[in-house]
């Protein structure tokens, strides 16, 4: 019973360390562009999902394949406009899709 506990504890605080993660990437996010609710809770997601899909992967092959859906649906859901504005931050953009 007590090993149970433990892994539930371990992929509760691993959960609680991808939002801690995302919500902090989403603030240097909005601190460089404007976004709306919607699009924010739907990044704020995105992010959750990186941190926890980097957490479970266990080759290169793993991460690079997040690295790819992150670009891709980072691109994909900013205007132009607000994409411009952020890959003018090489940093924060690099960090958001790694």
């Amino acid at each position: 019973m007590f090993a149970i506990s433990n892994v539930t504890f371990a992929q509760e605080k691993k959960e609680a360390d991808a939002k801690t993660l995302a919500k902090a990437e989403l603030n240097e996010l909005v601190a460089e562009i404007t976004l709306d609710n919607s699009l924010e809770n739907g990044l704020y997601m995105l992010l959750v999902y990186k941190h926890d899909a980097l957490a479970k992967a266990t080759s290169d092959n793993e991460r690079n394949a997040v690295y790819e859906t992150m670009k891709s649906k980072l691109d994909g859901s900013l205007s132009p406009e607000q994409l411009k504005k952020l890959k003018s931050n090489k940093k924060l953009y690099e960090n958001l899709i790694k």
